[in-house]
């Protein structure tokens, strides 16, 4: 895993000094080396540079070596000169692709991944990709045609952020190295944190800044003369799968297989076991895989607070599987931790589990440089309970329609005002029966509705604003192709937007925070399409998720954890805020710091915390939201005088 930075010039001489642009001259390497030293976390073996010999072109590198340690050497150049490669990720079928370049005359001087990029690429151009299995983000410079390839792999487990300026492109794995270049403005796209205050993330290609954009997972973007709009190389679709036993067996075979090529590594390797069903099933399998002889190390997180502490199931697993187990006891300090969380997600973020996922990261990381985690099991085979609540909604007949209706009116009544409760849930459940399907989705997802954000936010901010815009993105990209039923419908978003934008950015930062590489197996693309495709009765079952897995691997995994219910990450949030960040979010949204910056109506922000201390409603997640939000502005704020 690494990180990497550059810029790529439309032309050698850029002609926009005479008109108020940037400087004449040639790509800048001190500016690419200055980008790249906010990414030295993400590789801290070596570093590289690279300026291209007509001057277009600056990259540098930070590298955690994981293949190929002595060689592999990146920014990498093919012996001629004509191609450069800087790469992120791992491609788990490089020796297939090597064996097929060499029966084609391709010479390799190294052992690892990279240099196969180098060859396909030459071989290929863009078509590379349809060839690639694995995690990926990288750019290509390419001498001969004067252009450059960017391109993110399908899923968006690694992440590109570029900006197309007037006369190039800025590239990098994470934001904060996209503001050290002095031509990124750092002016605020307002529409953007309307998004993120509607998800609690802000979805790509947005971002909070004005010039930033993302490259979606599945894309690619060819510069030359200028930037060309990216184009899609890949989407979730489904497969033709056929009855219940092959559909077991197929899914079985596709997890064994795509957990075998993440075995692949030069350094130690390890996994994350929550003890739940997703991770429990990659480490059987890597069990299965190394046998006894080679073992398996699986690291544990868990809180004192037996709600959220995923200890006593998981070293049920690791007992039952024999691996060399490590348990670890997070006792976060959310108030020392939070300005730098903000800080290291560079914009926005929402997701509370991102401090946790650190901790345990870290702990790993003193063991092993690469671990295997269960990330992608929920959206690939159906594990969300909101998506039973879909499959629910609409197979509800009319009486069934009018019995949920006066349940949820009288579970809205006697129901205590918490976020978790199950009466409290099935009010809001209740309340999205009347809606189309996109818009039910929506309002479960959903942590400010438009008429909130009119509320919440002022007239200023608000100025040529469009407060449905979020909303409307949303429902337009649950009504895309056509899905088999409902749940395949909320599956598909959900791989498209709050995989990448939430869980794989949590995942990607706190991991690479620590410099450990974190690979998930039910993020094959083959997966994917496998888990769309499923019959809804093989996904959901009443309230039950991940019907076929559970059956598909009741073999090999103790019987109650393979029946226990669905186990996230959670973080006890409604105590943070109530004790060891009441004096962080008081201050943070009432202080006069937060109120000079005339984002926030002060006597919105001051109902909801009444609401939330006086027992009127449980606002722990919106809370959480603009806490970060405040704490973000402030820092944006400080950095820019």
């Amino acid at each position: 895993m690494c990180g990497f930075a550059g810029e790529f010039l439309f032309a050698p001489t850029i002609r926009g000094a005479a008109s108020g642009g940037p400087s004449d001259g040639p790509a800048d390497l001190s500016v690419a080396s200055a980008m790249a030293e906010a990414l030295v976390h993400r590789g801290p073996d070596e570093a590289g540079k690279f300026i291209s010999a007509d001057g277009r072109c600056a990259i540098a590198f930070h590298r955690l070596s994981v293949i190929d340690l002595a060689h592999s050497h990146q920014p990498m150049t093919a012996p001629d000169g004509l191609t450069t490669v800087a790469f992120n990720g791992e491609i788990y079928n490089f020796r297939q692709l090597r064996a097929s370049l060499s029966a084609g005359g391709c010479r390799f001087s190294t052992s690892g991944d990279t240099e196969a990029l180098l060859h396909l690429y030459r071989r290929d151009g863009a078509e590379m990709l349809q060839h690639l299995d694995g995690m990926f983000a990288f750019a290509i410079y390419d001498a001969q045609a004067g252009s450059l390839l960017l391109a993110r792999d399908r899923l968006g487990e690694k992440p590109l952020w570029y900006a197309a300026l007037a006369d190039r492109v800025v590239f990098a794995s994470e934001a904060p190295a996209m503001l050290k270049h002095p031509g990124v403005s750092r002016e605020l796209d307002r529409l953007s944190l309307t998004y993120y205050l509607t998800m609690g993330y802000i979805p790509g290609p947005r971002s909070a800044w004005a010039d930033v954009r993302k490259l979606l997972p599945g894309n690619y973007l060819c510069a030359k003369d200028r930037a060309a709009p990216p184009v899609r190389y890949w989407q979730p679709q489904i497969a033709d799968v056929g009855g219940q036993d092959d559909q077991a067996e197929a899914i079985r075979c596709a997890i064994r297989q795509a957990v075998e090529s993440r075995l692949l590594a030069d350094v130690p390797l390890g996994a994350l076991l929550s003890g739940g069903v997703d991770s429990s099933v990659v480490v059987s399998q890597m069990a299965k895989a190394v046998g006894k002889a080679g073992g398996v190390r699986t690291f544990t997180a868990g809180f004192e607070d037996a709600r959220y502490d995923e200890r006593p199931a998981a070293r049920k697993v690791a007992r039952h599987l024999g691996t060399e187990h490590t348990e670890i006891l997070v006792r976060p300090a959310p108030a020392e931790s939070l300005d730098e969380l903000v800080a290291r997600y560079g914009e926005p973020f929402a997701d509370s589990s991102a401090l946790p996922t650190y901790e345990i990261c870290k702990a790993a990381r003193a063991h092993v440089t690469v671990a295997l985690v269960g990330d992608g099991g929920d959206e690939v085979f159906g594990g969300y309970e909101r998506y039973a609540a879909m499959d629910l909604a609409n197979r509800a007949g009319p009486l069934g329609y009018i019995g949920l209706r006066l349940a949820g009116a009288i579970c809205g009544w006697i129901a205590p005002n918490e976020e978790r409760n199950a009466l409290r849930r099935l009010a809001r459940f209740a309340a999205i029966l009347p809606y189309p399907p996109a818009v039910q989705y929506f309002m479960l997802r959903r942590l400010f509705s438009p008429e909130d954000l009119k509320r919440l936010l002022t007239d200023d901010f608000l100025a040529d604003l469009d407060t449905e815009a979020p909303a409307e993105w949303f429902c337009d990209l649950y009504d895309g192709p056509d899905m088999p039923d409902e749940v395949a419908y909320a599956q598909r978003h959900d791989i498209l937007t709050y995989l990448p934008d939430d869980l794989l950015v949590k995942t990607d930062i706190a991991s690479m925070a620590c410099s450990l590489e974190l690979r998930a197996p039910l993020l094959d693309h083959r997966l994917v399409s496998l888990g769309l495709s499923l019959p809804g009765k093989l996904k959901v079952v009443g309230w039950r998720g991940k019907v076929i897995l559970r059956e598909a691997f009741r073999d090999d995994l103790p019987a109650d954890v393979l029946r226990g219910p669905k186990r996230g990450f959670g973080v006890p949030l409604r105590r943070w805020l109530r004790k060891d960040l009441l004096p962080a979010l008081k201050e943070t949204l009432t202080g006069p710091g937060l109120g000079r910056l005339g984002v926030f109506r002060p006597e919105a922000l001051a109902g909801l915390l009444n609401d939330h201390f006086s027992g009127k409603g449980d606002h722990s997640h919106r809370l959480w939201a603009l806490l970060v939000l405040g704490r973000w502005l402030r820092m944006r704020e400080a950095g820019s005088r």
